[in-house]
């Protein structure tokens, strides 16, 4: 596969992992489900994705000029990065996502820039050759599929991601082809006392002002500050060192003799942080709130830091939680909210022990212990399946509903959830029971039963969650001896 398809296929969020699935939709005219690249919060993301899938035009090769008249914001460009990332809904695009494409596409032109300043000359001739190429090849190729199918790729090109090839190749690839150049020149000349990618924004900013300004009012983006651009990270604390902390998602065995291949996975990430050594602990589950271009503009992976820690927290405890009932003695509705959080609890943890393989206690939510068993059995199926892939950032629970069953003395909770992956995410739904024993809630029941699901495979489809004491039932649990390995 030649250079360009790889840039075309990039440029749809398409990984070389689902890359015949692509074909397959792209030849059949249906479209891809996306699946979501939130716009860079993290700079390995930036750094990974911004040469292919963000993309920023300027219509004259005067860009390092002081005339804003010189400088314009591709409107195409941005409205197929909105498109993109509202899923096809621009209309419905919120304030923040159009402010993110924003400032996704000023960074790209913000790192040529810097570069044309500290000496990098762009040559236009090479670009241009390198363009021409590209899509020599590409068509060369697309040629042998025979006219029939070469038709119907071009026109599902344009259907599905709203820009031809010729777009592609006359905008997009030959601006991502100027940004490796630009990016490839720092890296070779680097620089003594390099701008941080917050900072090059601000220039950038206050250089072309009135062309930035017009264009954000022209797509109704409120004002924001450029220059920075605040996320969270949570993990455990692997290593430290004075005030820099390196910090992995749920990985710490032998951690620090690895981190250079943890952080290139996306599995780690280093921070400042002040009288680090005084308050954090190794082992210790931190959140840290960052801004997320105060890192060199030549910064890469395994040198990544994050000089502006703005906030951290320590997270979890060694402390198990207890959710108790109203009464001691019996169970209400008056109960729901609290098993509403008791839920939420187990599901946060559920998701983050198989995508990012963190622990999670399970006493600290049922009291069964053959559930209990079955739990851990899913869990380990799943990580297996998933753990090798993206992480878990976070759950949203979303019109969950709760009843109270007094016959069987027990709540229902429906609870559909949606699991943010740091790049992409899914949805699905869990049911469950929970009933008052000994005072304390505790779930007696747990079935996610969507399609392809562990429980789906092994309990079976469309089960109906309403019986609280079926774990209790051994002729039932020993159906699953040997299934649910």
């Amino acid at each position: 596969m030649n250079e360009v398809k790889k840039s075309l296929d990039a440029l749809s969020s398409i990984t070389s992992e689902d890359m015949e699935e692509v074909k397959r939709s792209v030849l059949s005219g249906k479209r891809r489900q996306k699946k979501r690249n939130p716009f860079p919060g993290a700079v390995t993301g930036l750094v990974a994705a911004a040469v292919l899938f963000f993309a920023f035009n300027v219509l004259k090769d005067g860009f390092s000029t002081a005339d804003d008249e010189e400088y314009e914001v591709n409107k195409l460009i941005y409205d197929f990065m909105l498109r993109t990332e509202s899923d096809g809904n621009e209309d419905g695009a919120t304030d923040d996502m159009k402010q993110a494409v924003l400032q996704s596409m000023l960074q790209i032109d913000a790192l040529i820039d810097y570069a044309k300043t500290v000496g990098y000359e762009e040559d236009m001739e090479a670009i241009d050759d390198t363009v021409a190429e590209q899509r020599d090849i590409f068509y060369a190729d697309l040629d042998k599929e025979g006219e029939e199918r070469k038709n119907i790729v071009l026109q599902a090109q344009e259907e599905n991601f709203g820009i031809s090839h010729d777009e592609y190749f006359n905008v997009i690839y030959k601006w991502t082809t100027r940004y490796e150049k630009a990016n490839e020149w720092l890296i070779r000349n680097p620089q003594e006392n390099p701008k941080t990618l917050g900072e090059v924004l601000s220039l950038l900013q206050n250089k072309h002002e009135r062309a930035i300004a017009d264009f954000m009012e022209l797509k109704t983006i409120p004002p924001f500050d450029l220059s920075v651009k605040y996320d969270e990270f949570e993990g455990t604390v692997a290593a430290i060192e004075g005030d820099r902390v390196l910090v992995t998602h749920g990985f710490v065995e032998d951690a620090p003799s690895k981190k250079e291949k943890l952080i290139m996975k996306g599995a780690a990430s280093r921070f400042i942080i002040d009288d680090a050594l005084e308050e954090i602990s190794l082992g210790m589950d931190i959140r840290v709130v960052y801004d997320s271009l105060s890192y060199p503009v030549t910064s890469h992976g395994t040198l990544l830091i994050y000089g502006k820690v703005t906030e951290w927290e320590k997270i979890g405890s060694s402390t198990v939680t207890e959710y108790l009932a109203k009464s001691a003695d019996e169970l209400s509705d008056a109960d729901i909210e609290t098993a509403y959080k008791m839920c939420v609890h187990a599901l946060t943890d559920y998701y983050k022990a198989v995508w990012n393989g963190t622990d999670i206690d399970l006493d600290a939510f049922i009291e069964n212990e053959n559930l209990t068993q079955y739990t851990e059995k899913k869990i380990q199926s799943q990580h297996a399946l998933y753990g090798k892939n993206d992480k878990v950032k976070d759950i949203e629970i979303y019109d969950w509903e709760a009843d109270y069953n007094a016959d069987g003395e027990y709540l229902y909770l429906f609870m559909p959830v949606k699991i943010t992956n740091y790049q992409g995410g899914y949805g699905e739904a869990t049911e469950f029971l929970v009933r008052n024993v000994n005072g304390k809630l505790v779930i007696v029941d747990w079935y996610t039963g969507g399609k392809d699901t562990y429980d789906f495979m092994v309990r079976g489809e469309n089960e109906t969650i309403d019986h609280p004491d079926i774990w209790y039932d051994q002729e039932w649990v020993k159906q699953f001896d040997g299934t649910a390995d």
